[in-house]
């Protein structure tokens, strides 16, 4: 619980991390209306997930979480 509100502490995005993770939002294809991404992405992953599934993978590789872990 204490790791999702750390979130809303933490500074916005500089304008080159925005860009970053804008990019890669764009590119797994979930930036839905296309605006600059100014909030620190956060994720909370199964504390069983393994590295392999964390990074994702598949025959085209993107960033993204696996299916299975939700």
């Amino acid at each position: 619980m204490m790791a999702k509100r750390i979130v809303t502490i933490l500074p916005d995005l500089s304008f080159e991390e925005a860009l970053e993770v804008t990019k890669i939002y764009s590119i797994v294809g979930k930036n839905y209306n296309n605006s600059l991404i100014t909030t620190r992405p956060f994720r909370s992953p199964h504390h069983t997930v393994s590295s392999t599934s964390m990074i994702g993978g598949g025959a085209i590789p993107k960033p993204r979480r696996s299916k299975s872990s939700s």
